[in-house]
């Protein structure tokens, strides 16, 4: 038994169909077949005595199922030649022809191969239900554009630009577009600019291999839509068939639409007679014929279904004349329906990304043009976020190419990684990009530069170039503590394995120094993270690249760095989007080596407790918030006594600040009183080097805290305390911390 006798046999036991025919063999030996099938249709109650309904629709209507290459593909239903045609989800057809409903919205080779063949006649049992009441479409969902699902050509260009300049007095826009061949049809963009042209010459070149030659050149778009009246444009609310097939049927829908059709007509007679009859080719060249567009345009009843908030409908076609070789005054002309294809825009791009219109006006800041700061700005970027402002005073270099997100193009003349970023997103439609040679560090230290690239309303800062040195200067970079604008920091660590991201709290009251600080204190108590920040050693690997000790980098997959980049983009693309939370916020993204998943974890850093300490010519003490938590609560539990602990952080000298970040529990020998604490040894020092292992190397001790439940300063205890642990240190500042019910004191001493 064949595959057809099965599609027949399936048929046969449907239980919507009445009637299933023989088969008839068509297309020679194409493989192609018909299968007349009847299908009772349920009638509404008043149009079932007279055997139609009020939209021309039949009490059995047969179903022309037409079998190609079956069962790879689904079979095309067709309905009789006079069924009705002034409805919805009707496929563009010759008039006289059978119509050919459109009664799946996609794939009906997708839905045969995921539901089956019942499937299919499902969706045409219940279209012709919908046909028969005459609720094909509902006008409070939106018009249904016309059909355009099997077209051989594509047609590029913004829909809401070309509709703006399109005249309202009805006269016929003329403007240029640039086209190639594509087997019996063509793809063209019509120029975004959309400038009126008194005539356009036609240019037809032949390339590529003799025998897949296609034609590339130039042609005009004829752009025409009713008059308006009273500053109103005419509203169409009536299904036209899309019968169109030659220059006669276009110039009747033209006039059914409401068109002017005698100025249309003028204006494809002139370019014709100018073309054929002009000096810029020679007609018998064109083998590909003489081309040309047409686009009408109809203002609907209601909005568009698939266009936001827009009721005016665009209608391409594409005309083909076939010049005869004996006269030039002799032609025929066929035209077909072409698919529109939206221009390439913010917007665009946005929609495609499922995401709102208002992530096209966000401003966001790029510091760092490198592999990943590259992917990070492209996926934005691919997402509609296209005002961005690059800073980087690094030029690419061959080796950035295994790598970066651009590929190597000799269009772009400038060297530097930013003003190349520039430039493909201006290629991506996002006009309003900018570009900064610019040092990063400078960028935080100078109010001027800070305010020339930063625009004040900026969504976001993100800040990927992995220097020690900027975190630093952003760390303590007044300009931007004045700034409204939230920083974010993207860095891969562990040869690519972990992924962080960090956004500071609102008003920097957790700053980025401080999170960075929180990440290493975390891999203290999560293994995978630690293994993932450590990676498979304790230095980076180092790769030479170039004839010089300066050309090195860490050797890593540009997969792996476009994985880590498409989580950071996701994230920022989210704060962006739908708002970014108060707190400071640590993103992790942690791969396994067994596989190659990745998780991505979301931790909230609270605001850090900020003392300023005039010892030892003045430092920053910064105690991450979960530790000043932790005092609090420890110092609470013993209530009258004393008590304390060790604690581990990171001392910057170059910024002056002692970031706390974690905490050693007292040694068991340890001794609390209400009088003092008094810290223990017993295997103290081997819990604070296991701290610092733990915290892949990041963190050290920086001193101690202890209570004081009845309040005060430090006492001269304290003092000498704090002095012989700086003693110890070597050099090193030491800090020593006091839990009150007032809050936290603090001294800094070194020796």
């Amino acid at each position: 038994m064949t595959a057809l006798d099965d599609a027949i046999d399936q048929l046969r036991r449907h239980r919507g169909i009445s009637r299933v025919g023989d088969p008839e063999i068509v297309g020679g030996g194409d493989g192609g077949w018909l299968v007349e099938i009847d299908i009772p249709v349920e009638l509404p109650s008043r149009a079932r005595a007279a055997g139609v309904s009020a939209t021309g629709v039949k009490s059995v209507e047969t179903c022309t199922l037409a079998f190609n290459r079956w069962p790879l593909r689904a079979p095309k239903p067709y309905l009789r030649s006079d069924f009705p045609r002034d409805l919805p989800h009707i496929n563009p057809h010759r008039e006289g022809s059978p119509v050919p409903p459109c009664v799946f919205e996609g794939s009906l080779d997708e839905l045969l191969h995921r539901l089956g063949l019942d499937a299919v006649i499902d969706q045409i049992i219940d279209w012709l239900g919908k046909a028969a009441g005459g609720t094909l479409i509902d006008l409070s969902q939106g018009w249904e554009p016309t059909r355009r699902d099997s077209c051989p050509s594509t047609v590029e260009f913004s829909a809401e630009r070309l509709i703006a300049a399109t005249p309202a007095d009805g006269a016929v826009l003329t403007t240029a577009a640039s086209y190639v061949t594509v087997g019996d049809g063509m793809y063209c963009r019509v120029q975004p600019e959309l400038t009126p042209q008194a005539h356009v010459p036609f240019t037809q070149e032949l390339r590529g291999k003799p025998e897949r030659q296609f034609g590339a050149g130039l042609f005009p778009a004829f752009i025409a839509r009713a008059a308006a009246i009273d500053d109103q444009f005419p509203v169409i609310g009536k299904y036209q068939p899309d019968t169109v097939v030659d220059l006669t049927s276009l110039l009747d829908l033209a006039g059914a639409l409401g068109i002017d059709r005698t100025a249309l007509d003028t204006a494809l007679s002139d370019y014709y007679r100018a073309s054929v009859f002009g000096l810029v080719q020679n007609y018998k060249s064109w083998q590909k014929g003489l081309l040309a567009l047409v686009v009408l345009v109809v203002k609907r009843p209601a909005r568009l279904v698939g266009s936001e908030g827009r009721d005016v409908e665009v209608l391409p076609y594409v005309i083909r004349y076939d010049i005869d070789p004996t006269s030039a005054f002799k032609f025929t002309s066929s035209v077909h329906a072409a698919f529109h294809s939206h221009a390439v825009s913010p917007e665009l791009l946005a929609r495609t990304s499922g995401l709102p219109q208002a992530v096209t006006q966000a401003k966001a800041v790029l510091i760092g043009c490198g592999s990943l700061g590259s992917k990070i700005g492209m996926h934005l970027a691919r997402a509609g976020i296209g005002q961005q402002t690059f800073v980087d005073n690094e030029v690419m270099s061959p080796h950035n190419f295994a790598r970066h997100a651009l590929l190597e193009d000799e269009r772009t003349l400038v060297p530097y990684k930013a003003e190349q970023m520039r430039v493909a997103l201006e290629r991506l439609s996002h006009l309003d990009a900018k570009a900064y040679d610019l040092d990063a560090v400078d960028l935080f230290r100078n109010d001027q530069k800070f305010a020339e690239v930063v625009p004040a309303d900026a969504a976001l800062i993100i800040e990927t170039t992995a220097s020690l040195q900027v975190l630093i200067a952003a760390s303590v970079s007044a300009v931007l503590t004045a700034s409204q604008v939230r920083l974010a920091r993207a860095a891969l660590f562990g040869q690519g394995r972990c992924a962080v991201l960090i956004l500071e709290a609102e008003g920097r009251k957790a700053r980025v120094d401080d999170i960075t600080a929180f990440l290493f204190e975390l891999c203290r108590w999560l293994p995978a993270l630690r293994a993932g920040m450590a990676g498979t050693s304790s230095d980076p690997r180092k790769v030479f690249v170039g004839d010089n000790c300066r050309s090195l980098t860490t050797p890593m997959a540009d997969s792996l760095i476009s994985r880590s980049a498409s989580m950071v983009a996701m994230q920022t693309q989210q704060w962006i989007s739908d708002g970014k939370p108060s707190s400071g916020q640590l993103c992790v993204g942690v791969s396994d080596p067994s596989n190659i998943g990745s998780s991505w974890k979301v931790f909230e850093a609270g605001e850090t407790t900020v003392l300023d300490i005039p010892d030892d010519g003045g430092w920053q003490i910064r105690v991450l918030a979960h530790v000043a938590h932790a005092i609090d609560e420890d110092a609470r539990r013993w209530g009258r006594l004393e008590t304390g602990g060790a604690l581990v952080g990171r001392v910057s000298y170059e910024a002056r600040t002692i970031t706390i970040a974690g905490m050693v529990a007292a040694p068991p020998d340890s001794v609390r009183s209400e009088a003092a604490f008094i810290l223990g040894t017993q295997g103290l020092a081997q819990t604070l080097t296991e701290a610092h292992a733990a915290s892949v190397g990041h963190l050290m001790f920086v001193g101690t805290w202890h209570s004081h439940p009845m309040g005060g300063n430090h006492s001269g205890i304290d003092k000498n305390t704090l002095r012989k642990i700086a003693t110890d240190g070597r050099g090193l500042p030491a800090v020593s911390l006091v839990w009150t019910p007032q809050g936290l004191i603090c001294a800094v001493d070194r020796w």
